[in-house]
């Protein structure tokens, strides 16, 4: 058999790079759609405070899911509470809190994932439900998980002096052995008018987030942003809201809030 000619080996060639190009247009095609079966989930405000929206997703395994926050004043953040796995996250500020990012979180194994915001992990919950592709077997009867309550309260005795001096908020709470490997924040708000806006709305002016890795005391520090920091230096005190959450592993997040006067 005589040797293709030049014009043929070009043609197999261009006809190769075709395929070879609409393959991976396929590919991008496929990773566009499986982000635009879920909107990006986002913060929203309500009259009651703000939420996750969505704040129930479901993906198929090796999904993923985008997370935004367009605001460039409100700070928000993510922490997973419970789920098979930790995600892979790529953009999103997982442990910690932002403003003006972006970012997507993908699923590898099946199950139900939970998540809070670090900032508000009370009020933004919110759920990533990854469905299996195989049916897993019919579960049998057995013994029923006693509730968390019986491992004692979650938290429990908040040392919060009312009257503070200095630049941060200082003080302490004990967690149950039900909390270790969750998360607890400690957020700082003040009214809006306290920092020279309009409006009775409460404004995050200090976070702190950390994993909870013992049963125990636990104490915290948490340093006022530099906006509020200046306005504390010229009026001399600031009125502040205190919030203590604390997200077990697979279990409701606990809110206790204090109010604090904190002094130059």
């Amino acid at each position: 058999m005589a040797p293709p000619r030049r014009g043929e080996r070009r043609q197999r060639h261009g006809r190769r790079l075709l395929l070879v190009a609409l393959v991976a247009l396929g590919a991008l095609h496929s990773q566009a759609s499986a982000l635009a079966e879920n909107p990006t989930v986002e913060p929203s405000e309500t009259t009651s405070g703000y939420v996750w929206k969505p704040s129930a997703l479901t993906v198929a395994p090796g999904g993923t899911v985008a997370f935004a926050n367009p605001s460039a004043i409100v700070p928000h953040g993510l922490a997973w509470t419970g789920g098979p796995q930790q995600p892979s996250c790529s953009g999103v500020p997982v442990g910690s809190s932002g403003t003006e990012w972006s970012g997507t979180c993908s699923f590898s194994q099946a199950g139900t994932y939970t998540f809070v915001c670090t900032v508000h992990p009370e009020e933004m919950k919110g759920t990533v439900t990854v469905a299996s592709s195989e049916p897993g077997p019919v579960p049998g009867p057995g013994p029923v998980a006693p509730p968390t309550s019986a491992k004692g309260p979650l938290i429990e005795g908040l040392r919060l002096l009312k009257n503070q001096r200095g630049s941060k908020v200082r003080g302490s709470f004990a967690v149950s052995s039900a909390a270790v490997g969750g998360a607890f924040s400690v957020g700082l708000e003040a009214k809006r008018t306290a920092l020279g806006g309009h409006g009775k709305a409460l404004v995050p002016v200090g976070a702190l987030f950390r994993s909870i890795t013992r049963a125990g005391r636990h104490h915290f520090a948490v340093r006022l942003k530099p906006t509020a920091l200046r306005v504390l230096r010229s009026r001399g005190h600031m009125s502040l809201v205190v919030r203590v959450a604390v997200a077990p592993p697979d279990d409701t997040p606990v809110l206790r809030s204090r109010r604090v006067e904190l002094h130059a």
